[in-house]
């Protein structure tokens, strides 16, 4: 039997990981249940819902489903955590479903329950099926483009990704953030989008100045990624292909902070998807509102801001948006791109122009008009209209140098690239 302090130890290194890293709330509701079983007790939905939740004296877990929620996500947590493991752990800490204690066993003493080997298999094939639609994408964009340039070492957007001593490569789809409805009946709730709640951050803002909010929904660990990023990635597949230190994909919701100290970053989705990632807008001069949706760039000192709102673009009968291709030296000495549309044509220009020999030669010859080539970091923003995901048609709007040189930065219209 496991000793109490071999059982924190256990603990200390689960909330230690990536996974906990992030999630004070899911942190707090581990260490309590622990501490609880550690003592002796085993604790009732109803003494989480007071004790840990905080909740009046009324709380009805029938009605209120908050305990069960939370103990549901936090045991998809523990999974994760020991699925990715790099070695095999001797012990597991597991909480049992339909109970709020936790135990501890020998890890060669859980073998998966058909239950759980079912809910295994579907995890599996629905992972594998996005997988392959990626793929599959992926492959069809290469084959169209077998004919495309294959060094892309001195391509302006990609050299920094791409030389022999660079850092792995690590590619951030940009899911959108859920809420979970609580439901004043006996049937489940709902999982609902709130436009103007658009991470964890955003959420604990709404509650702190409303809290009869978090009365109604909870954060919600389901997220929903938009076809705009998958083509997106289809779009870079070929160059990633050639990074030196390999590439790996990791969603924005399980985006770290300590990813920069090891990668270099490459974001693809909507502005509003940015998660962790918007604390280093600054470095782009960078912000963003959504009502109305607008980007909006500093362009420094004595200069005037630029702001991009896609209600202004008139005509035609598509989707009207800004595509925004920015890259620059991040954290620890990693390299950012961010590939940034309001929309999905956007998200799916931006991913586009990246790998675009057109733009590519507008980017140097911008550069080369600055007098200086060799800076490499930099900011341009495409008009896009389309429909859908395919975009039919988009022109370079504006194109700024970071960083910034003395002379004003220059504003390119008319130029069409497709």
């Amino acid at each position: 039997m496991l000793e109490n302090a071999e059982k924190l130890r256990i603990l200390e290194e689960i909330l230690r990981s990536p996974e906990f890293k992030g999630s004070k709330r899911f942190q707090d509701l581990l260490r309590f249940l622990v501490e609880e079983t550690i003592a002796g007790r085993s604790p009732k939905e109803m003494t989480i819902g007071l004790q840990f939740f905080e909740r009046e004296s009324s709380f009805d877990p029938k009605e209120d489903p908050t305990v069960r929620v939370y103990l549901n996500n936090l045991r998809k947590k523990i999974e994760h955590y020991y699925l990715t493991l790099e070695k095999p752990a001797a012990y597991r800490l597991d909480i049992p479903k339909g109970r709020y204690h936790v135990e501890f066993v020998e890890a060669i003493e859980l073998p998966p329950t058909p239950e759980k080997t079912r809910e295994g298999l579907y995890r599996f094939i629905a992972v594998a099926a996005v997988l392959i639609a990626i793929a599959a994408a992926g492959l069809a964009f290469w084959l169209k483009q077998s004919n495309a340039p294959k060094d892309f070492s001195k391509n302006p957007v990609w050299s920094d990704f791409l030389q022999p001593n660079s850092r792995p490569i690590l590619v951030v789809l940009g899911d959108y953030f859920f809420l979970y409805e609580r439901s004043q009946k006996k049937d489940p709730g709902n999982f609902v989008r709130n436009m103007k709640i658009n991470s964890p951050e955003e959420y604990r803002q709404t509650i702190s100045s409303d809290p009869e909010f978090s009365k109604k929904y909870v954060p919600s660990d389901l997220t929903f990624l938009r076809p705009s990023a998958s083509w997106g990635l289809a779009e870079i597949i070929p160059i990633l292909e050639h990074a030196p230190q390999g590439y790996s994909l990791k969603l924005a919701s399980q985006f770290s902070v300590e990813d920069m100290k090891t990668h270099n970053l490459v974001f693809i989705g909507s502005i509003k998807t940015i998660y962790a990632l918007r604390k280093f807008l600054h470095i782009f001069n960078l912000e963003y509102s959504l009502s109305p949706a607008s980007l909006r760039i500093g362009a420094g000192t004595g200069d005037s801001a630029h702001a991009f709102i896609p209600s202004d673009i008139k005509g035609g009968n598509y989707e009207k948006d800004f595509a925004l291709v920015a890259k620059a030296a991040g954290p620890d000495g990693s390299t950012i791109l961010l590939l940034l549309g309001i929309a999905d044509s956007g998200v799916i220009e931006a991913s586009r122009a990246s790998t675009s020999p057109q733009i590519t030669a507008q980017i140097v010859d911008s550069l080369t008009t600055k007098g200086n080539p060799g800076q490499k970091n930099f900011t341009i923003v495409m008009e896009s209209e389309g429909l859908n995901q395919a975009v039919f048609k988009s022109q370079m709007r504006y194109f700024i140098q970071w960083p910034k040189q003395p002379s004003q930065p220059t504003s390119t219209t008319g130029t069409k690239t497709r």
